[in-house]
């Protein structure tokens, strides 16, 4: 097995043991794949049943994670059908790195769940978007200046609108008003959204 055949294994166990809580019998897998993942420490067998190690576990939680993520950006940016989305995304998620994976979740406003609703398992960055004390457009008042942190919609239309505006995680920005429209400044050039994207883009202000 290469290790894409192995990623693809764990990242199968991972949602049969602990999402499906199966039992993962021995005979219902290649003999020669289970060695494998047993001699590099993934599984551990105990009387013909299989279950992940501390290893395995951790292994195969990020690897649903990063394919489910991967779903959700190709289904939200790209329009991709379904057969095309689980395709693209298992391509993505064997070479998606922890950084990357971090600003695609900025971006979407780290999804609680992938196109088919299915809960994207918790990474070790998760938490990082709620302890950025980051702030709605609609909250700042005029001459706050600051950047992008994320974007929070579930939208794909509104997601799309708002980064071909170039407003993503990390663009400094300046809100110049508020009404009747969110006028702001992104670099030399002045902008200007409605109420209902204002309330979805996250903005880190500056103190």
């Amino acid at each position: 097995m290469d290790k894409k055949d192995i990623e693809d294994y764990l990242r199968q166990i991972w949602v049969r043991e602990y999402e499906k809580e199966e039992k993962l019998l021995v005979n219902d897998f290649n003999s020669e794949d289970i060695g494998i993942l047993s001699k590099k420490e993934y599984i551990d067998i105990n009387d013909d049943l299989i279950s992940l190690t501390e290893t395995g576990e951790a292994l195969g939680r990020s690897l649903v994670r990063k394919h489910r993520i991967a779903e959700k950006v190709v289904a939200d940016l790209f329009l991709a059908d379904m057969n095309e989305m689980e395709e693209l995304a298992d391509q993505i998620e064997h070479v998606m790195s922890e950084e990357v994976e971090d600003n695609i979740c900025r971006i979407l406003g780290n999804p609680e769940n992938c196109p088919h609703n299915k809960p994207i398992p918790e990474g070790n960055r998760s938490k990082d978007l709620d302890s950025e004390h980051s702030i709605p457009l609609i909250n700042c008042h005029s001459g706050n200046s600051g950047e992008v942190s994320h974007i929070k919609t579930e939208d794909a239309r509104k997601l799309r609108k708002i980064m071909n505006l170039g407003l993503i995680p990390g663009s400094k920005i300046c809100l110049i008003q508020k009404f009747p429209n969110y006028v702001f400044k992104l670099g030399n050039t002045q902008l200007a959204v409605d109420k209902e994207l204002a309330s979805e883009i996250f903005i880190k202000v500056n103190e």
